[in-house]
C-alpha cells in the first residue's frame, strides 16, 4: 500500500510518500522527498496508533504528538532535529488503512518464520 501525505517541513508543504508491507506489518515507511532530505524513516504503525489515540507517543528519535487537527512528528538523529506536521485525518486514514490490511495483534501471522529453524529454542 502506497499513500502521499501532505506535510508541512520548514515553511513549505510536500508530499511525503508514505508506504505499507503486509510483509513487514509492524513499520510504516515514511519518504521524504530529495529537495527536504531523501530520506526513509521507519515508523512503528502502533506508535502513530497510540499518537492519535493518546496525543502523545515516543521517546528518542521518534515522537508523535496530535492535537487539535495536526499530527507532529519529531524526528532526531544525532545530526539534528526537524518536525513534520500532517493532518490529523490524513494519519488517521493511513493508520487505519494498514490496520485494515494487518488487524492489531495479528502481526505475527504475516512475518516468515522460515529463517527462524536454526535459532536456538522453541521455533514458532
Amino acid at each position: 500500500m502506497r499513500m502521499e501525505l501532505p506535510a508541512l517541513i520548514g515553511r513549505g508543504v510536500v508530499a511525503v510518500t508514505a508506504r505499507y508491507c503486509t510483509n513487514d506489518p509492524y513499520v510504516i515507511t515514511l519518504g521524504f522527498p530529495v529537495a527536504v532530505c531523501e530520506q526513509e524513516w521507519l515508523i512503528g504503525r502502533e506508535l502513530l496508533a497510540e499518537g492519535l489515540d493518546t496525543g502523545a507517543a515516543g521517546i528518542g528519535d521518534v515522537r508523535v504528538t496530535a492535537r487539535g487537527d495536526v499530527v507532529t512528528l519529531g524526528l532526531s538523529t544525532p545530526d539534528g532535529v526537524g518536525w513534520v506536521v500532517f493532518r490529523r485525518d490524513d494519519v488517521a486514514a493511513l493508520v487505519t488503512l494498514t490496520h485494515r490490511l494487518v488487524m492489531p495483534g495479528h502481526e505475527g501471522e504475516f512475518l516468515d518464520w522460515s529463517d527462524t529453524a536454526g535459532f536456538p529454542g522453541e521455533a514458532p
